[in-house]
């Protein structure tokens, strides 16, 4: 995993800004080595004459560990963040972003408070109705704990950005549309014979089995798992009457929204409505149950073990807690939760018995391409096709050797971006020999049915290369001081 995210790293660019709302809820970093000179607390580093905050690099981090965790299925871990050294790419971008905004101040370009009030106004999270709410845009950020100072602070330096974006804007020429549309919708003409594998054609023995989890036994561990110590906090069994609910959801109503974004009405947010006053009037039992278990008054209501793929217990919070640290209140099935860390269990490697099945799984598997490819080799020797497909282009879709069409794009895929004639793939199972017998290198039709999709490619290639070499340029030009040196 550690592996695939470091691959990924490239697609975390520069404008990744820190004004997002939707960063809150990650984990922050630890800190690791940090200069606590008084004059440099507030801060991680200086760049030229900009100042990057503690407050930018904790909302940056969070920004990117959720970009992260999205990507990975929400399974992305501290401790899996700290090995790829996130910490470390969150600094070189902040770093980058401050050498653009020097330069941008250098050139004379301002992001002013009119433009800080028009991206307000007309963001659709701060608006009722289509109108800005005041009010609401308060409420939000008071909501997700934003000083709407340092909010402000951020759209400031995303505007400027995008100024400084639009002032290198390179408009792609005629020929480098067509170099580009040659590139995606060129079409050749496959023949292909597809390669399978008879019933029981690879088989795998216990000596071998184990032989091969001796020599991976690194790739079989147990799952990390946490015991602990739960104080389950009752319900309150209050009853409110619509008033009182509906004076709460005049309060908190943006947090009730549709999955397009628009607010629920009183009658849709009610269920949820109950539930949150109720948990707001919880919350101080909540605190003083929780000091009482801290000082051991009352003892645990159960024990229990949870893993790092659990979904009922908030994770992020329990990842990054020690040994016998008592957390806060928790929300868990509507309810409060206390939970005391009663152990802490790392990966281990398994026995031979725990992981044989998944052992016997990968070998048979690894057996099984490597047969393929033989097969697939020796076809390719002396190729007959069994199919002709035509002309097929990148974006075909169409079921391939009874492939399904995800595959199939995979195996297309596969075919123009390797340079020989013939060749082959293996997938899901079976292998795809393959022989080009024609190609066309631009389809006039897609060429002007996708030119404005073809234009934002180029753009976005020319202005990745721009960026990378004004900011080797800039990175000499000004100053860099960093205080945090992470771990």
């Amino acid at each position: 995993m550690i592996t695939w995210m470091q691959r990924h790293k490239k697609y975390l660019v520069i404008t990744i800004w820190i004004s997002t709302i939707a960063f809150v809820g990650a984990g922050f970093v630890g800190w690791g080595a940090y200069d606590m000179n008084k004059d440099r607390a507030a801060s991680v580093a200086k760049v030229g004459h900009r100042i990057i905050s503690v407050q930018e690099f904790q909302t940056a981090y969070a920004n990117h560990f959720n970009y992260y965790n999205n990507l990975l299925g929400g399974k992305l871990t501290q401790e899996q963040a700290e090995q790829m050294g996130l910490n470390k790419i969150v600094m070189n971008t902040l770093i980058n972003q401050n050498l653009l905004l020097n330069y941008a101040d250098e050139i004379g370009l301002l992001a002013t408070k009119e433009d800080i009030k028009d991206r307000i106004k007309n963001t659709p999270s701060f608006q009722t109705d289509g109108v800005f709410n005041k009010e609401l845009y308060y409420s939000i950020l008071k909501a997700n704990r934003i000083n709407p100072n340092d909010y402000e602070n951020g759209l400031e330096k995303e505007i400027l950005n995008a100024k400084l974006e639009n002032f290198f804007k390179l408009t792609p020429s005629q020929k480098e549309i067509d170099l580009f549309a040659s590139a995606f919708f060129m079409e050749d003409h496959l023949a292909i014979s597809a390669v399978t594998l008879d019933t029981n054609e690879v088989t795998a023995s216990e000596e071998a089995i184990k032989t091969y989890w001796d020599k991976n036994k690194s790739k079989y561990l147990t799952k990390k798992s946490y015991t602990l110590e739960l104080l389950n906090i009752p319900a309150s069994q209050t009853k409110f009457d619509d008033k009182t609910l509906e004076e709460f959801y005049a309060q908190e109503k943006h947090n009730y929204t549709q999955p397009d974004g628009k607010l629920m009405s009183f009658e849709e947010a009610k269920p949820k409505v109950i539930i949150d006053l109720r948990l707001k009037n919880d919350k101080k039992i909540a605190l003083e149950s929780f000091l009482a278990f801290k000082k051991g008054e009352v003892n645990a209501s159960e024990t229990k073990v949870i893993f790092d793929d659990d979904t009922t217990f908030p994770l992020e919070k329990i990842q990054v807690a020690a040994k016998d640290e008592v957390l806060k209140p928790l929300i868990v099935k509507d309810n409060y939760v206390i939970i005391k860390m009663k152990e802490i269990k790392f990966p281990e490697p398994m026995s031979y018995e725990l992981a044989k099945k998944d052992a016997s799984r990968d070998l048979l598997e690894e057996l099984k391409n490597t047969t393929l490819e033989k097969k697939a080799q020796a076809k390719l020797e002396n190729f007959t096709a069994s199919s002709d497909l035509g002309f097929v282009s990148r974006d075909s879709v169409k079921s391939i050797a009874g492939l399904s069409e995800a595959k199939s794009a995979e195996f297309l895929s596969h075919v123009f971006d390797n340079m020989n004639k013939k060749g082959y793939k293996v997938i899901d199972g079976k292998a795809i020999v393959y022989e080009v017998l024609e190609q066309k290198l631009l389809n006039k039709d897609k060429a002007k049915q996708y030119v404005s999709l073809i234009s934002e490619n180029i753009l976005q290639v020319k202005q990745a290369e721009l960026n990378q070499n004004l900011i080797k340029k800039l990175a000499a030009a000004y100053k860099v001081e960093q205080y945090y040196k992470g771990k």
